[in-house]
């Protein structure tokens, strides 16, 4: 048996019913709100792909800049290690600033059987 209310047409107790029209226009906002926020995102993560790409060349200008540095202190450190090894110097600085002389011949003693004298060891 069918209650008296379900034969009702009362518009308080019938079901809310969207016209066709409207469900139809509210299908296509829908879309056209996914479409935009798709488009959003997509300009978004651009926007942060070129923000990082700037970074890393920013950082990258900066590495060449130290490493430009460092090659030309190296060039210079290599430049005075080469002056400050030259034997006239290191023999100057002996001279003059040690005190020191080459040794004469008969200061000079060989240790050893292998510095012998040649002739004197056993064939």
């Amino acid at each position: 048996m069918r209650s008296p209310l379900a034969h009702s047409t009362s518009p308080q107790m019938a079901p809310a019913r969207l016209e066709p029209g409207r469900h139809r226009q509210r299908a296509s906002l829908a879309v056209i709100a996914f479409v935009v926020l798709g488009l959003t995102l997509g300009a978004l993560g651009h926007v942060a792909v070129h923000a990082k790409r700037l970074e890393v060349a920013l950082a990258l200008g900066e590495a060449e800049r130290v490493h430009r540095e460092l090659a030309e202190q190296r060039r210079h450190l290599e430049i005075e290690i080469g002056m400050l090894k030259d034997p006239s110097r290191v023999i100057a600085i002996a001279r003059d600033q040690l005190f020191m002389q080459p040794a004469a011949p008969e200061n000079i003693r060989r240790i050893g059987s292998a510095l012998a004298a040649p002739g004197k060891g056993t064939h």
